[in-house]
Formats: structure tokens, sequence, C-alpha cells
């Protein structure tokens, strides 16, 4: 089980089999979520392959539970940009298995089982909305 340290979404690696859940708080401890997406992407450059005998299945798996995880530990606050927050939104999207969704789907997916999460994509969502009020208030304003 992951430490409490940070406000992030436990249930990804929780939710996992046993015998997956040293190698994504592995992944998760060591491995920094840009190197993450590039091994979803090519699962030859699994550094960790020595430490845990998995499939290429389990690895995805182990992956993409890390990966959610990640994106959880990313405090989103009033300025944090609309693009990077969406960014965030894809990348949660496609680690879960909903590529090219929107988050309000995403929200919706993960309500029940991944509350955390859920709730971290709610306020996202509120902040970018607040971020859009804010520039659509400052260009009214050097007009």
């Amino acid at each position: 089980m992951l430490g409490s340290s940070h406000n992030i979404d436990p249930s990804f690696v929780n939710n996992l089999p046993l015998n997956l859940r040293d190698p994504a708080s592995a992944l998760i401890r060591v491995v920094s979520l840009k190197d993450m997406l590039k091994m979803r992407q090519d699962p030859s450059c699994h550094f960790l392959h020595g430490d845990f005998q998995l499939t290429n299945a389990q690895w995805q798996t182990a992956l993409n539970a890390a990966i959610l995880t990640k994106v959880s530990y990313f405090e989103i606050e009033i300025g944090f940009p609309n693009v990077y927050i969406n960014k965030l939104f894809k990348i949660a999207s496609y680690a879960y298995g909903l590529p090219n969704k929107p988050a309000p789907v995403l929200y919706q997916a993960m309500i029940h089982e991944h509350h955390q999460m859920a709730a971290w994509i709610k306020k996202a969502l509120l902040i970018q909305q607040q971020n859009l009020r804010r520039s659509q208030t400052r260009e009214a304003g050097n007009n």
C-alpha cells in the first residue's frame, strides 16, 4: 500500500491483484509520469522487468494504475494552465481505458470505485472554468 504523505488516490494500486501491487508501487516511487507514458508506448523499455516477472499485459495493468496514481499527485489550483489540465485528463482517460473521452465521462466512470480521483477531476474542471472566467475578465478589462 502507498504511503499517505501525498494527497493521492491509492485505489488504483489497491484494486490491483496482489502480484501487481509491488511493481505498480515501484513504478510510482522511481519513474516519472513522462517515462511511464514512454513505457506504456514501448513495453521493451521497462527497466524493472528483471525485478518482477510479469507478462506484458500485467505490466500494462500495473503501468495504468501507476499512471493514474501519478496523475492524482498533481495539485490543481487556480492559475494552473488549462492546457496542462486537459493533458492530464487525456492521460487519465487513456490509462483508464477511455481514450479520447471528455473529462465528464471519465468522472462518471470513476465516481463509485475511485471517488478520490473523481473528486480530483471535478475540482480540475471547476478550476478550468475559473481560469477561463479570469482570462475573460482580464481581456474585458484590457478593452
